[in-house]
């Protein structure tokens, strides 16, 4: 799980360094500075957790949050997020793999909200099931087939992969087991991720 997420931070890396670079070409140094500003926060919270099997939950939200914003600054507020914790979930009592969550959102950015007219919104709702942790993350983008059409498809990603195969690790899933769902949305446009995490 630690090489996987060794291979998965360059990625993201890669990505956030490219956000700096187009604001400083644009010659727009404040929102330069305060995207640096962000990042560099967030990747002194990824590093501190890097050597962990686990972190809390609690934690990688707030990790989440740290990059959700930042992709608001990027993309000039494109969307607004809500995070809700439904029943007796309790962030800082639950153990999860870090950083397993934003690949999700960065697909649902990147891959729905983007391309659809308006401000999108991105929805997090995590709840216990049977002993498991579900966290779901909806959009209201374009939805899977017009992705593909656009060659945008999520699924893809190195991100998603690679944190499929932790996921799976983590779970110390059988054989044909897969930890995650994306399909489109039933109650609106978009797409929803469900994802599923054994607790400890």
């Amino acid at each position: 799980m630690q090489t996987l997420l060794a291979q998965m931070n360059p990625h993201f890396i890669f990505n956030c360094l490219s956000a700096i670079n187009h604001s400083i070409l644009n010659k727009d140094s404040d929102k330069a500075s305060e995207y640096l500003t962000r990042f560099s926060r967030l990747m002194r919270m990824v590093l501190m957790n890097a050597s962990k099997k686990t972190i809390s939950l609690e934690d990688e939200l707030d990790m989440v949050r740290l990059y959700l914003t930042m992709e608001q600054l990027r993309f000039k507020d494109a969307f607004d997020y809500t995070i809700t914790l439904h029943g007796d979930v309790q962030p800082s009592m639950v153990q999860v793999p870090g950083f397993i969550l934003q690949p999700f959102c960065e697909n649902a950015i990147w891959h729905g909200l983007l391309h659809k007219d308006g401000k999108g919104q991105l929805l997090i709702d995590i709840h216990f099931e049977n002993k498991q942790l579900i966290v779901s993350i909806k959009d209201d983008g374009i939805g899977l087939a017009e992705a593909a059409r656009l060659k945008t498809k999520g699924s893809d990603s190195m991100g998603l992969k690679l944190t499929a195969t932790r996921l799976w690790l983590f779970n110390q899933g059988k054989k044909g087991e897969f930890p995650y769902t994306l399909q489109n949305r039933k109650d609106s446009e978009g797409t929803e991720a469900v994802i599923r995490i054994n607790t400890r």
